[in-house]
């Protein structure tokens, strides 16, 4: 069995153990391979031991109000032109800039690779 088969089987196990319960999660799992057998055994104790904690009111409020502000100061941005909505434009303009400096870069260290090779043989000679 390929890893990758495995780790979906581990995370859709998780799933099922967290949303519908141990006895759906055994279930779903079964046969359990020897070389997965430690790593359901690992969720299950963490699924055991781990409880389920719920942020209070006041922070829920809190983080609702912070994120309704950084929303109203960005649809600001945009109106005012200060930032564009459309971040892929964005990357676009910059990849060229990006691709020629890697040129220039790439370029420079052969140059320097051939005046290093070009003074190190007139050293040896």
């Amino acid at each position: 069995m390929t890893q990758e088969t495995s780790s979906d089987r581990l995370e859709q196990y998780t799933r099922t153990l967290i949303f519908e319960g141990p006895a759906k999660a055994h279930l779903y799992a079964s046969p359990i391979l020897p070389e997965e057998k430690s790593l359901f055994e690992t969720i299950d104790q963490l699924w055991r031991t781990m409880q389920r904690v719920e942020p209070d009111e006041t922070f829920k409020e809190s983080l609702h109000d912070q994120l309704a502000e950084e929303a109203r100061r960005r649809v600001a941005k945009q109106q005012l032109g200060i930032e564009r909505s459309d971040k892929k434009d964005d990357h676009r303009s910059r990849t060229p800039w990006i691709a020629s400096a890697a040129v220039v870069g790439a370029a420079a260290t052969l140059a320097g690779a051939y005046a290093y090779w070009r003074w190190s043989s007139r050293q040896a000679a």
